[in-house]
Order: C-alpha cells, then sequence, then structure tokens
C-alpha cells in the first residue's frame, strides 16, 4: 500500500506529535508499506527530498504562522496522485489534504491530538477564543473519511464539538516503557539543582508554562494550602519550565512573587532529557495539573518511572496514569488543594493504586492498519 503523510513537521523536529508519527511511519515500513512524508523544513539540512533512517521525506521551505506552516495545494499534489491513502495530521495540513485527496478520488484520514470546542474559553481570552473555536470548526469539519483520535477522551470530543455523525475511530499513541537507563547519562541532582537539602519533600512539576497545562491552578492551590496555615516547613513545590510562551512565565514567576511564595515555590529551566528523566526518578511526587490534554504523555512517562502521581481528571489522563494516583476535578484549585494537603498530611497513604497500562507500538500499527485497509476496500 502506498501512503502519503501531510504533516506540519516531522523528525529531527522535536516534539510529542512527531515523535509518533515517527513510530507509525517505521512501523509501517517494517510491513512492506511504501511511504511518503510531506512536512516543513527543518534548518538547511532538511530541506527538499531526504532518504532519512529509511524514510523517504520531502521537506518544503513552508512559511508559518503562529508556529503552524502554511502548505501550498501545489506541493502535496504528485505525492497524493502517487499514494493510495492520504493520512494528515491537525491543523494546517487538514484543508489542503482533504481537498486533494477528495481531487484524485483517494481515501482520506485525518489524526486528531485534541479538540477543545468550548474549552478554548477556560485559557484564551474571549477574542483569541472564537478565533480559535471557529478555525478548529473548519479543520474538524473538512470531509475525511477517518477521523483518527489517539484517546477515547478525544473521540467524545471531535463527536460533541464538530460533528456526531462523523466516522471517529480510537487508536491509541503507542509508548514504550521508559528506558531509566537513559537517566543515569546524567549526573544531575535534583535537590542540588533546587538548592534543597535532604529533608524536603519534592512536589515536582515540569513542561510549557501554557495555561493549558494547569500551572496558575496549582499556583492558586498553592495559596490556598497558605491561607489554610498548612505546614510547609519541609516541602517544596518544583517547576521545571521551558522557556515558551515566554509572557507566561514571567506572568507566573510574578505572581508566585505577588503572593509571597517564593520560599516554598521554587522554578528552574527546562533541562535535556537525561537530565529531566534522572530529576524525575529523585522527585516524590509528579504533580499534572493539566486542564487540556490529548493524550498526557509526559504523565505516562512519569508513571512508568514507578512516581506517584497527582492528577487533573482533565482530558484523557485517567485514561493512561496508573501506579499511585491521587486524582482532583479539573480547573478547581480548592480540591487540588486538598489533594496536596491529604498527601503532606497522610504521605503514601494517601494514594490509590490503579492498575498498570500498556500502550504498545503493535498495537498503533495494527490499528492505523486496520483503518487503510478498510479504506482501500471500498475505493
Amino acid at each position: 500500500m502506498k501512503i502519503c503523510f501531510v504533516l506540519p513537521h516531522f523528525y529531527p523536529y522535536v516534539g510529542g506529535g512527531e515523535r509518533i508519527f515517527y513510530d507509525m511511519v517505521q512501523g509501517l515500513l517494517q510491513r512492506g508499506h511504501e511511504i511518503r512524508v510531506i512536512a516543513r523544513n527543518v534548518g538547511t539540512k532538511y530541506l527538499g527530498h531526504k532518504k532519512v533512517r529509511g524514510m523517504d521525506v520531502w521537506y518544503y521551505p513552508w512559511k508559518s504562522m503562529f508556529g503552524h506552516p502554511i502548505i501550498p495545494s501545489r506541493d502535496i499534489r504528485e505525492h497524493v496522485a502517487w499514494c493510495d491513502v492520504v493520512h494528515a495530521s491537525i491543523f494546517t495540513p487538514a484543508f489542503p489534504a482533504s481537498r486533494m485527496a477528495h481531487s484524485y478520488h483517494k481515501p482520506s484520514v485525518l489524526t486528531v491530538h485534541e479538540v477543545r470546542g468550548p474549552k478554548w474559553f477556560w485559557v484564551e481570552d474571549p477574542l483569541h477564543a472564537c478565533a480559535f473555536w471557529l478555525y478548529e470548526q473548519f479543520v474538524c469539519r473538512q470531509p475525511f473519511d477517518v477521523y483518527h483520535a489517539v484517546s477515547q477522551a478525544t473521540r467524545r470530543d471531535i463527536l460533541a464539538y464538530c460533528g456526531k455523525h462523523k466516522n471517529v475511530i480510537c487508536v491509541y499513541n503507542a509508548v514504550n516503557e521508559m528506558d531509566t537507563s537513559v537517566a543515569e547519562k546524567s549526573s544531575l541532582n535534583l535537590r542540588e539543582y533546587f538548592g534543597l537539602g535532604d529533608k524536603e519533600r519534592i512536589f515536582l512539576y515540569y513542561g510549557r508554562p501554557g495555561q493549558t497545562k494547569g500551572i496558575y491552578v496549582y499556583q492558586e492551590a498553592i495559596r490556598i494550602l497558605r491561607t489554610r496555615r498548612v505546614n510547609l516547613k519541609n516541602i517544596r513545590f518544583c517547576f521545571i519550565l521551558g522557556a515558551e510562551p515566554a509572557g507566561l512565565r514571567k506572568k507566573f514567576i510574578r505572581s508566585i512573587h505577588k503572593y509571597r511564595l517564593e520560599k516554598y515555590v521554587l522554578v528552574r529551566d527546562s533541562l535535556e532529557r537525561e537530565d529531566l528523566c534522572r530529576c524525575i526518578l529523585q522527585t516524590d511526587y509528579v504533580v499534572v495539573p493539566s486542564v487540556t490534554e490529548g493524550f498526557g504523555l509526559s504523565a505516562l512517562e512519569a508513571c512508568q518511572m514507578g512516581k506517584k502521581i497527582i492528577s487533573s481528571d482533565g482530558g484523557p489522563l485517567t485514561e493512561v496514569v496508573y501506579g499511585d494516583c491521587l486524582f482532583f476535578e479539573n480547573r478547581n484549585s480548592r480540591a487540588l488543594a486538598d489533594c496536596l494537603q491529604k498527601v503532606i498530611v497522610q504521605k503514601e497513604q494517601a494514594f490509590a493504586h490503579v492498575a498498570e497500562k500498556s500502550f504498545p507500538y503493535e498495537d498503533m500499527v495494527n490499528g492505523i492498519e486496520n483503518i487503510y485497509k478498510k479504506l482501500t476496500r471500498n475505493v
């Protein structure tokens, strides 16, 4: 079978979606399928047609807007004409890929990592929320034959917000068992990185300082603990924050000082993967306060490392998180404060155990391949 992937970015671009598509393409190649990947260039080295780790990739110098490439139909025409199935990723590839697939009478698939619908108003001002919601509606209402959702939560949101009669199939992202030996390449010490001694108990957050990640819900929960006069003498809330969005990062740090939380809330810069893995292994608890998620990859990786998790019940997090867990109501700072207080007082006894979950590569490749087979049988 000949499959054409139309993606905003691809290897060596680093991101959760890019990682999933890389593994998907590799798995399909191993089963004898012919693959072409069309994506935006990564620097000057990855420009034009390249053979990358056995994959045929066409990198185009597409311009971008708000971090999303603008894809001219002319750049994907010959590849769509060549293939049996067109597989696009949300967002900007959706319209040109759907249009071109329809023009050549080719079956098409759209991978949807996340649909927010009215949730845009949870994390954006009304003007931006309206704009993003309208664009999301435009994208998700393109006439694809199959909408591939990466979780059951995403599947429910597609049907709820983008049309209940769509053909939506859930195929979970594949996540390999976390190789904790990666951390052995690092000599970083979490306590030294945050300037802590041996007595403090550490609640760790790591990731982007974005609104969707719930860091302001978390910050408010810590402020509530202070108003309750909870004993935080040996408690530290440590944040490993990415540099972007820069404005939200600065706002978060300013608010820490505004509420006089700097003694308990410590912020450091993001780390290389091996250093981050080492920090996760060394922390006492991982906090995942996400307001919206498409899958919850970082939370799942923490579970695979055996960490105790305090997580929101937003999106698919309850689908993927396992081990010693404590869930709180999404966007509810008081509920998160209750969970934190419970852990501070009861320690390990505060957590409930959730049975282990796995998301093997074989299941993902099987699921995607079965979608293609059904579509090509109907051609």
